[in-house]
């Protein structure tokens, strides 16, 4: 594992986001709220996969909902069945921690990113790898397929997305329009734009075949850590270290919800320079665009789950309990799959 004085370092330096600064966090000695959690609202727990020796940093569906990736520290990708939790399959490809894992959109591929400074894709049912990119020179933090499946836009510390192809690695654009590292990168649904959100405090909207900057959203006060399109690629919703989830449109900029995570109640708690209250470090808008979500780390070992009707902002919620890495959508909107403290992912009902 990660030693605490390395992931420090990594975390100032690199701008690795929320995920590695939540392992410094905790590595430092916090403990949760205690009692307070059985007057919360919870959510059914459904599976719990506890296959990963180390933390659990990354998750991804398969398309059809049947199978979940998980990515760890532990260096591997494990493949695994989201109704029973059998493992189906284990990729070794990397020599260092795994940060972000993606599912290609025609359920054939995963590439998965790492500590090791390459992306590797490979076949999600033989684990056969198809190629190994090394385009950043620094590590790739944030994935994302296009819709065809053909290309993938990764996001770095060195300040940077490329787009590239999944078949051969070869470059197609390198997009430089930020100034700081890349801590969240999305095609959209049509497959006609990328957004990048970076620690520069902005998300910039760009044009996936040309580079050519589009839009730059500069609603943040702090780093972005996270966004979304909306399936109609209409709207994108980012969180950010400023406590806030924000709905705009893409192309235009303009600000149609702003949901602030510091609004939810939780119980008094000193804190340390070493915590991390209240800043978003995930969201993802629903399959059918209906609903939104956003992930708050109120304090270590805590975590809200905030889902929000996407046209009305009726807002509901739950605890997990424990520090959440990544989180994602099922395909049929009805679960989340979330990499969890300490080295588990669990699949839970949504509310």
């Amino acid at each position: 594992m990660l030693s605490r004085m390395y992931a420090r370092l990594f975390v100032l330096t690199l701008g690795i986001p929320l995920m590695l600064a939540m392992l410094v966090a905790c590595e430092a000695g916090v403990t949760p709220g205690g009692g307070s959690i059985t007057t919360r609202p919870q959510t059914k727990v459904l599976l719990t996969y506890h296959g990963h020796p180390d933390r659990a940093t990354a998750v991804a569906w398969s398309p059809d909902g049947k199978y979940v990736a998980s990515g760890s520290l532990d260096k591997t990708v494990q493949v695994w069945s989201a109704t029973t939790g059998k493992t189906r399959l284990i990729y070794r490809g990397h020599t260092g921690g795994v940060l972000a894992v993606a599912w290609s959109p025609d359920g054939r591929y995963i590439a998965s990113s790492s500590l090791d400074d390459t992306i590797q894709v490979w076949d999600a049912s033989t684990g056969a790898r198809i190629t190994t990119y090394r385009g950043h020179k620094l590590p790739a933090q944030t994935l994302s397929w296009s819709p065809d499946s053909t290309s993938i836009v990764s996001g770095s510390s060195d300040q940077t997305a490329q787009v590239w192809a999944a078949a051969t690695g070869k470059t197609i654009l390198t997009y430089r329009g930020h100034s700081a590292p890349v801590n969240t990168v999305m095609w959209s649904p049509d497959g006609k734009r990328i957004a990048s959100g970076s620690v520069d405090t902005t998300v910039q909207v760009w044009d996936a075949t040309s580079g050519k900057t589009l839009l730059t959203f500069r609603g943040h006060k702090k780093q972005v850590t996270s966004l979304a399109w909306s399936p109609d690629s209409a709207s994108i919703i980012s969180g950010s270290f400023d406590k806030t989830v924000q709905v705009w449109d893409a192309s235009t900029g303009k600000v149609r919800f702003i949901y602030d995570g510091s609004n939810t109640t939780v119980p008094s708690l000193e804190n340390t320079k070493d915590v991390l209250p209240d800043l978003i470090s995930l969201v993802a808008w629903s399959h059918n665009g209906k609903r939104i979500a956003a992930v708050t780390q109120e304090y270590c070992g805590d975590a809200v789950v905030m889902t929000w009707d996407a046209q009305s902002g009726k807002r509901l919620m739950f605890y997990p309990d424990l520090t959440v890495y990544s989180l994602a959508w099922s395909p049929d909107d009805t679960r989340f799959v979330s990499a969890i403290e300490i080295s588990d992912v669990q699949i839970a009902l949504v509310p």
